[in-house]
């Protein structure tokens, strides 16, 4: 009568302990991803967004619609404070007057690029619209693993035109 009992029991357990192996053989073989977040916000006078500047360090880049100036901030975890590392002006860029104000839009995505000259790329992508001109320009940021002195220039890359584009007012 035992046995009749524990032979079942002994079966089940024999396949929780086969399913447990298994499901940690795969779970263990699967490639694992980490998962990454890319925050923006905008108000009428400013956007800012963040992106990854290298293996485990993202900065906060602030772009002023007034001015047409883009700065990226990152922590210095030695000195536990933020330092000004990157710079743009976008306005010139877009070809529009930094007197008036212009309809930015921005935010950042990954991206692989390419080294180009010796010199090292952090694994983002900042990426600017503006209306006016009907223009995306995407900015590769170059990677810095040690304090500067001086902000270094954001680099733009090959940008696109996009269809809703509005003329620009003259006055």
């Amino acid at each position: 009568m035992l046995n009749r009992l524990l032979k079942p029991l002994a079966s089940r357990l024999g396949w929780l302990v086969l399913g447990i192996v298994i499901g940690g053989g795969v779970s263990w073989a699967w490639p694992s991803r980490t998962a990454v977040a890319f925050s923006s916000d905008r108000n009428d006078k400013f956007a800012v967004t963040t992106a990854m500047t290298g293996p485990t360090s993202e900065a906060v880049f602030v772009l002023d619609f007034l001015t047409g100036q883009i700065r990226g901030f990152a922590l210095n975890r030695v000195a536990n404070q933020y330092m000004w590392i990157y710079s743009r002006s976008i306005a010139q860029d877009f070809g529009v007057d930094p007197n008036k104000p212009a309809r930015y839009a921005m935010i950042s995505g990954l991206a692989q690029p390419q080294a180009r000259g010796g010199a090292a790329y952090a694994p983002s992508y900042i990426y600017v619209a503006e209306l006016s001109t009907g223009r995306v320009q995407p900015y590769a940021i170059p990677f810095r693993n040690q304090r500067g002195s001086t902000p270094i220039q954001l680099i733009p890359v090959p940008g696109l035109q996009f269809a809703f584009a509005e003329p620009r007012e003259t006055e």
